[in-house]
């Protein structure tokens, strides 16, 4: 079955609103980042130890792209490198405290501003919209990882 481009439509008019609040926040909270050194920062800080062929492929670009980012934010104190034990080719990335208390920033900054959107919607539009979002992100993550384990 294939959605009917009103539900299109309206899909993407939340996808716009949402990408806002990222772009706003980030641009508030991260002194200067790019949103690509951002996203790198936060694979770091939710799958450390990682490498940066891993932090790449979760963010679908070029290494060299990555080791870009890594190197601002290992300039900016908010990443830090280490060898890998067991595979001396690669290097291990980690957030420094900074680092992670700056993703827990933006992600709290996140949460006031959606916190604010969902206080102006109805009680039951809230609960509903809960659900719908979670339906949601279940049917894209499938879509966008196929064959991923996307139990929640």
């Amino acid at each position: 079955m294939n959605a009917v481009p009103t539900e299109t439509d309206a899909a993407l008019a939340v996808l716009r609103s949402m990408v806002g609040i990222a772009d706003a926040t980030v641009e508030r909270g991260t002194a200067g980042l790019t949103l690509t050194q951002f996203r790198a920062l936060r694979v770091v800080a939710e799958r450390t130890p990682v490498t940066m062929r891993r932090v790449a492929a979760e963010l679908g670009l070029n290494p060299s792209s990555v080791t870009r980012a890594c190197d601002r934010l290992e300039a900016a104190k908010l990443l830090q490198r280490a060898a890998n034990p067991l595979n001396k080719r690669e290097t291990l990335l980690a957030p420094t405290a900074r680092g992670r208390r700056l993703v827990d920033r933006v992600d709290h900054d996140r949460r006031s501003v959606l916190a604010d959107v969902l206080d102006r919607m109805e009680p039951r539009a809230r609960e509903h919209l809960a659900r719908v979002f979670g339906a949601f992100a279940d049917a894209a993550e499938a879509v966008l990882h196929p064959g991923a384990d996307t139990a929640r």
